[in-house]
């Protein structure tokens, strides 16, 4: 068994009831949020590769209402 296997599976969501449409995630990671036609978050791709990782990671930790987490293998990860 390689070391890729055992580390988690990393994917992202977010809390619509948090977002408020600064669009700081798609600067950071385009490839996996947009905004709607309302101005509010969508993730477009919930998994999250390793390739994408620090893309992602900026895009949760820049939202300025915490409206986006990490999560791996389902549990949230603490981010600074």
């Amino acid at each position: 068994m390689s070391a890729i296997d055992d580390s988690p599976t990393l994917t992202v969501v977010a809390d619509l009831d948090l977002c408020d449409g600064y669009g700081e995630c798609v600067k950071a990671a385009p490839d996996h949020f947009e905004l709607d036609d309302d101005g509010f978050v969508v993730v477009t791709d919930e998994n999250v590769t390793e390739e994408a990782e620090g893309r992602v990671i900026a895009a949760v930790t820049r939202c300025p209402k915490s409206a986006l987490t990490l999560l791996a293998d389902g549990k949230p990860v603490d981010l600074p």
